[in-house]
């Protein structure tokens, strides 16, 4: 049955929903089980009685049965290594023997070797041993000397496929690894030849000291083009000042050791290095100083002498004195003198600083020349250096792989397969099939079957069953009363006072009841139709019992058969069915004068009339307005029984004009989808839907629990003392 149909009424809360549609769901299926158990048993024998055919059917068997182990096999990383087999290697063992390759290879053997052997069919079936590496073999034929000898061929030609195999994978191998050895050789052999070429064309005793002597000489000069930069800078500061480079000089020769006065090293040398230009070249004194340098000394030590004989005279005498006088001349001569050679060692300072400069120059150019010869050098030590490396790095590869290849090939000289055949095949035994497993099978395969088949046609089926079906499709409707289903055949007889059906008549006086005290807004229906969606659902039955019931209550009922075209109300009350509604309407007569008197008392009935065109017209008219409200002056209560909604227009019409409208649905028979769209239609014609009646509701169900205490509603017969007695003492 569908459950997403979009159906009128308010919603409930979603926890009660569930609920709902869990309970309808049970309900459903338990109906269905009960009512289709038949057809589970004969799915159930069906598939029984397959098996069986197939059982019976099947033709003689044979087995055989022998053993594979796997164990490990080597792998090549930095060294052979043996490792155990994982799945994957188990799962292609399984693939190869099973492939039909090894099938067709094992026949080819067969007839080989064994010629009057008569070929047959045989399977072929591995399956590993659970956790281990044991794989068994089954072969199944119909000539169990045929499938022994089928088995054995077939493990003669796996193992054969397989040692094929390890031997074209191990040339392979092998194939790769010599000529890869083959590659590294001429490698070395081209990085050897390129440095014996090299070595040929250079210096190879120079070059393989290590040593740039070339960088080093380079060094030597840019130190020495330095040491004469700097002395040639001292020199045109000596120049600049005589006496003050002097003073520096007599003070570093009295640091020496020598005494002042004493003629000392030239002017600028104590920064001069080995090798740089000396003054004694030109006229050597002591220390390496010049005569100029030694005279200019030596008179400005007299200068000095003088100096301090001048003050003391002249503390004893006065100016004018002649020796103060002579003592002032010689002053005066020496400071001439001293100017004089001041200006010569000046003289020798240029000139020093001219060779300075020349030597400079030349310190220059062969800076120049040793450095393109150091570059070059360089270049050739670290030529050298790369290719000798590159000739060590190919040998080393060379020799590894050698060794490798050397180990491989004594490994493959000893290597054996790492699948054997632990146990051949054993003689083929007859195979007995067991009955039980096979027919358990059919038989729970069988029921699934119907199960299935029974859950899509209830798909298809929209029907309901159960209170909580229609409770789970239309949580907005209230139901008024359940009517129970009657089992006897034929029509069912009406309610009569003191009637024996209790559980029938008790549903009556349950929608009685809701129809009484429910809440209708402060105003209660006078009128009231009962309508359904399709024909055949009880509605008119429904539609008599329940006036038979409201007027056994002491109302006074009017009954009006409204269904003008197949209506039958008069029949169940075994009355005429004309006059009637229908030349009321046409004006015929008075509706008073068409009603007539039932057996039951305070219920009077008015019955269809004769059948006529265009009733929807006759109740859409004025008359039936102004009949509605004189029936509902007259009597307490005007029950119609009405047309089907979904089969003529007549009840849509009509029901507008009345106070209330009851629904019957009919349960196991009414589609969900014909009541929704009744429904639907008369909420459109704004139509006050007072509840709804579902009829035939099964009993058997838990939902209808009340019904199972019909034992209450009858009436105790009368006993003797004694006998009532005993059940009292019992219950007690």
């Amino acid at each position: 049955m569908e459950q997403n149909l979009t159906l009128p009424g308010p919603a409930q809360s979603s926890t009660l929903s569930r609920i709902h549609e869990a309970s309808a769901k049970f309900q459903r299926y338990k109906i269905l089980l009960r009512r289709r158990w038949w057809f589970l048993l004969l799915t159930a024998s069906i598939g029984v009685c397959v098996q069986a055919l197939r059982i019976t059917g099947r033709p003689q068997e044979f087995r055989s049965l022998a053993k594979l182990v796997a164990g490990g096999q080597l792998t090549f990383n930095d060294n052979v290594t043996w490792r155990e087999q994982q799945a994957d290697f188990y799962g292609t063992i399984i693939e190869t023997v099973e492939s039909a390759e090894m099938k067709r290879r094992a026949l080819d053997r067969v007839r080989a070797l064994n010629p009057d052997v008569k070929d047959s069919d045989v399977e072929i079936r591995v399956a590993q041993t659970k956790g281990s590496a044991i794989f068994n073999i089954l072969a199944t034929g119909s000539e169990p000397k045929y499938t022994k000898i089928f088995l054995d061929a077939l493990l003669d030609e796996f193992i054969a496929f397989r040692q094929s195999i390890r031997e074209q994978a191990q040339g392979k191998v092998l194939q790769q690894f010599l000529t890869e050895v083959v590659n590294k050789q001429k490698l070395m052999e081209d990085s050897l030849e390129r440095l014996t070429k090299f070595k040929a064309a250079n210096n190879i005793l120079t070059i393989t000291n290590g040593n740039n002597l070339a960088a080093q000489f380079l060094g030597n000069l840019e130190a020495q083009r330095e040491s004469q930069r700097t002395t040639l800078e001292d020199l045109r500061l000596a120049i600049a000042n005589v006496n003050a480079a002097m003073e520096q000089r007599e003070r570093m020769l009295s640091g020496a050791g020598a005494a002042p006065g004493t003629p000392g090293a030239k002017v600028g040398e104590s920064t001069q290095p080995t090798g740089s230009v000396k003054a004694a070249e030109t006229s050597p004194g002591r220390n390496g100083m010049t005569m100029a340098e030694q005279d200019y000394l030596r008179t400005k030590s007299k200068i000095t002498e003088l100096k301090t004989k001048l003050d003391s005279l002249l503390v004893q005498f006065k100016q004018q004195h002649p020796m103060v006088q002579d003592v002032t001349e010689e002053l005066a001569a020496q400071k001439a003198l001293l100017a004089s050679y001041a200006e010569q060692i000046q003289q020798e300072m240029v000139t020093q600083m001219a060779d300075i400069q020349r030597r400079v120059q030349v310190l220059d150019a062969q800076i120049l020349e040793k450095q393109k010869e150091a570059l070059d050098l360089g270049g050739k030590i670290a030529e050298h250096d790369k290719l000798e490396k590159a000739a060590e790095s190919a040998k080393m590869t060379y020799d590894k792989l050698f060794e490798k290849v050397e180990s491989i090939q004594s490994v493959f000289n000893s290597q054996a397969d790492f699948v054997a055949i632990q146990e051949r095949a054993i003689p083929a035994y007859e195979n007995v099939e067991d009955w039980v497993m096979p027919i358990v099978v059919g038989l729970i395969g069988g029921m699934g079957v119907g199960i299935v088949i029974l859950l899509l046609f209830d798909r298809l089926d929209d029907r309901m069953n159960s209170y909580s079906e229609f409770q789970t499709l239309f949580p907005g409707e209230a139901v008024l009363g359940q009517v129970p289903e009657q089992r006897n055949r034929g029509d069912v007889a009406l309610l009569r006072p003191n009637d024996d059906r209790h559980l029938y008549a008790e549903a009556f006086r349950n929608i009685r009841s809701s129809i009484l005290f429910k809440n209708w807004q402060g105003k209660p229906p006078k009128t009231i139709l009962i309508t359904s969606a399709v024909p055949n659902e009880g509605k008119t039955t429904v539609t008599s019992n329940l006036a038979v019931t409201m007027a056994l209550a002491g109302a006074r009922v009017l009954l009006a058969d409204c269904d003008l075209r197949r209506g039958g109300v008069s029949e169940l009350f075994k009355l005429p069915s004309t006059p009637g509604l229908s030349e009321a309407l046409r004006g015929k007569l008075h509706w008073r004068d068409a009603v007539q008197e039932t057996s039951t008392r305070n219920l009077d009935l008015l019955a269809r009339g004769d059948v006529f065109d265009q009733t929807s017209e006759m109740l859409l008219s004025k008359t039936a307005e102004e009949m509605l409200r004189e029936m509902g002056e007259e009597y307490d209560y005007v029950i119609f029984d009405s047309a089907p909604v979904l089969v003529a227009d007549d009840t849509a019409s009509f029901a507008p004009k009345l106070d209330s409208v009851l629904f019957v649905v009919r349960m196991s028979s009414t589609m969900a989808r014909l009541s929704g769209k009744a429904l639907d239609l008369l909420y459109e014609r704004q139509v006050n839907i007072g509840g709804v009646i579902l009829n035939r509701s099964s009993s058997n169900l838990k939902e209808y629990t009340y019904y199972n205490y019909a034992s209450y509603y009858y009436a105790p017969t009368k006993t003797n003392p004694q006998q009532a007695a005993e059940p009292a003492a019992a219950k007690s």
